[in-house]
């Protein structure tokens, strides 16, 4: 049996529809990453599909097509992790492109006060998007900026005018609708816009004043690890290098900043605590390769707090790849090579075996199955004889990682460090507490 058929989601997709399984077998005979996708938008969108569905085959066409290569051992980490960001920023600039012009046709273009120029929308990927490194079965972490406020230009009858903050409101919940709404397809990308301003009670988009001064008031040291992979998709290239200009001050500190190894510290014992609790309610989430100790959060911690430490002095240290940070760590002598080689292959080894969990069900999951058959499955597309094999592999990584995170932030006064006690959180709103969670990297935290 091909691994290939271990994936439920992939069989249940090609079987669902004529000629898909003949489609997927002529994509995934090159990399996926090179896929035209804008042409193969077009062929559904020929075929009369409506755009929201066609996204969403165009999808599913993508993802199986990975599964595909991965399986059959074609496709390498760096192709999916590029082919789903390629996918999500293709996704988000065409949704926008369409639904701004007809809001445009409704309301006239949005003007700035201060420059008189037309105005656009900048949607910033954040999380491993932003970083290029997205997941097959991830929510995407999104933030809306829009660079002035005013109001639209209303010149043609029957327009009615908006002041710039309700235009890009209202254009930020179509996009996050015509992006993450289940339909006949499913959907394109679930999106979570729990980093912005001031959380889940905060605005859906902000004006680039806003951004300032929030961060210059209210920004909190988790905010400069989330802000670390900030990228814009779309916009204007001088409003993005304005957005840059206030960003880049409050994640990148002009001297070495060594105190932000206490506030990773604190987020890992978070994590840890958040994790734990997790696991004790519900024990089908325990071994989560992503959250749990030694596991994909601890490499890139390890890379970040070398940006956040001296990438103020440093451009070359705000690159927002993990692969590609430890890769300039090693360059730079700033971590050892051999130990960089060690870690990037246990963080190609999480990231596949991550993946492997979400190509069963296409779900967004980072724990091993509870079911034996499937953790089976998952051993069988890691490439190992037997769960046991593959588990004993799982361990001698986390074993390294761990050892490496306990390196640089053990806290030496409190013992040897493996189980950091966090520090109280101070009196934030519930939102906030759950926009730091998904800072982290929780899924949901609203209903963790």
């Amino acid at each position: 049996m091909s691994n290939v058929s271990l994936s439920r989601f992939y069989q249940r997709w090609v079987a669902s529809g004529p000629g898909r399984e003949e489609r997927v077998a002529e994509v995934a005979r090159h990399p996926v990453s090179k896929l035209d996708l804008e042409r193969a938008l077009a062929v559904e969108l020929e075929a009369g599909i409506p755009a929201p569905r066609a996204m969403r085959r165009l999808r599913n066409l993508v993802v199986a097509s990975l599964i595909r290569r991965d399986l059959e051992g074609h496709a390498d980490l760096a192709e999916v992790v590029d082919t789903m960001t390629g996918l999500a920023d293709f996704a988000i600039r065409t949704h926008l492109a369409a639904i701004m012009a007809e809001m445009v046709e409704c309301h006239g273009t949005p003007v700035g006060n201060d420059s008189g120029q037309p105005q656009e929308m900048m949607v910033l990927a954040m999380g491993k998007q932003g970083g290029g490194e997205l997941n097959v079965s991830s929510d995407i972490d999104l933030i809306f900026v829009y660079p002035e406020d005013g109001e639209t230009a209303a010149t043609l009858p029957g327009q009615r005018q908006l002041s710039n903050h309700e235009f890009f409101n209202r254009l930020g919940k179509k996009l996050i609708a015509a992006l993450s709404e289940i339909i006949e397809d499913g959907f394109t990308f679930r999106v979570d816009m729990a980093l912005r301003p001031n959380g889940a009670s905060g605005p859906l988009v902000a004006s680039l004043n806003m951004v300032e001064e929030y961060l210059i008031v209210q920004g909190r040291e988790w905010e400069r690890y989330a802000w670390v992979k900030a990228r814009a998709v779309t916009g204007r290239q001088a409003d993005i290098d304005a957005l840059d200009a206030v960003v880049r001050p409050f994640v990148y500190r002009r001297y070495l900043d060594f105190g932000v190894i206490d506030a990773i510290r604190n987020m890992h014992a978070q994590i840890r605590a958040e994790v734990n609790r997790q696991e004790r309610l519900h024990p089908d989430r325990s071994n989560n390769v992503k959250l749990g100790r030694g596991g994909i959060r601890e490499i890139e911690f390890l890379a970040q707090v070398f940006q956040l430490i001296r990438g103020g002095r440093d451009a070359a240290l705000r690159d927002r790849s993990t692969r590609a940070t430890l890769r300039l760590l090693a360059d730079k002598e700033l971590m050892g090579a051999d130990t960089v080689a060690r870690l990037l292959d246990s963080y190609t080894f999480l990231r596949n075996l991550e993946h492997r969990l979400q190509y069963l069900d296409d779900a967004q999951t980072h724990t091993l199955p509870a079911r034996q058959e499937d953790r089976q499955a998952v051993a069988r597309m890691m490439g190992m004889p037997d769960v046991a094999t593959l588990l004993e592999r799982l361990d001698e990584h986390r074993v390294f990682v761990a050892a490496q995170f306990d390196a640089i932030f053990s806290d030496k006064s409190e013992g040897d460090g493996s189980e950091p006690a966090a520090e109280p959180l101070d009196m934030e709103s519930l939102e906030a507490v759950e926009a730091r969670l998904a800072a982290l990297g929780f899924d949901d935290p609203a209903h963790a």
